[in-house]
């Protein structure tokens, strides 16, 4: 009867250990996530690279990629599932997401705007605006990704993995 016990006992223990996410999926779930900021990251980066090339219709092409992989990201985290259910991680890349986006339709298409002014209409003020928009912006992504890091470092902590 004793080792019947203890082989139930055993069983037991493997199934719930077995049930448990690994440290491997958690960290697949994470790469998941950070990849679809990466993509967001990389078509930011183009956006403000074509600014210094002063052309409206690559400022406008590049936008619209900017848009297109962020809708692409908040489509991808509205679709996941929480991770063993706690959905925190997710939620944060979400707002994080939207954030972008939003930077995105104001900040940055403003400065869009400005910059296809014609260049007699582009003097001092709006070099000004272009700063304070940049700033504006800057500001609101830092503080979200501030948040996001943390969150991506308890739920890295949570899973036993180092990011």
């Amino acid at each position: 009867m004793k080792s019947k016990s203890i082989l139930f006992i055993s069983l037991i223990v493997s199934v719930f250990i077995s049930c448990q996410p690994t440290t491997e999926e958690a960290k697949k779930y994470n790469d998941g996530i950070i990849e679809q900021q990466n993509l967001i990251n990389k078509k930011f980066s183009e956006l403000i690279n074509s600014y210094d090339a002063y052309i409206p219709e690559e400022m406008d092409i590049k936008y619209n990629e900017v848009l297109k992989q962020i809708n692409i990201a908040i489509d991808y985290t509205s679709n996941i599932q929480g991770f063993e259910d706690d959905a925190y991680f997710k939620e944060g890349a979400k707002t994080l997401f939207n954030s972008y986006k939003e930077v995105l339709e104001n900040e940055q298409k403003s400065i869009i705007d400005l910059y296809k002014l014609p260049e007699n209409e582009y003097g001092e003020e709006q070099v000004k605006e272009v700063e304070r928009l940049r700033d504006q912006g800057n500001k609101k992504i830092d503080e979200i990704f501030g948040e996001m890091e943390l969150v991506q470092k308890k739920f890295a902590e949570k899973y036993h993995f180092k990011i």
